[in-house]
């Protein structure tokens, strides 16, 4: 239960789906936004929430697109 509040206040708060780095990182994978992208999931808490809430609504089939 606490878990699943502390998910959503991450999800809430930084917002990975919206990141305005990720999406100009998904748009141009060359790019210096693609370089900051790929360093920074690498040791921020939230992406590894974000992936893992991701992993789940695909286990669950309710997947956002």
């Amino acid at each position: 239960m606490v878990e699943t509040v502390v998910v959503e206040s991450i999800m809430k708060l930084h917002r990975c789906e919206d990141c305005p780095i990720r999406c100009n990182a998904i748009k141009k994978p060359h790019s210096l936004f693609a370089r900051i992208h790929r360093w920074h999931k690498t040791w921020w808490p939230g992406w590894k929430i974000y992936q893992a809430e991701l992993r789940s609504r695909r286990a669950a089939g309710t997947a956002r697109a």
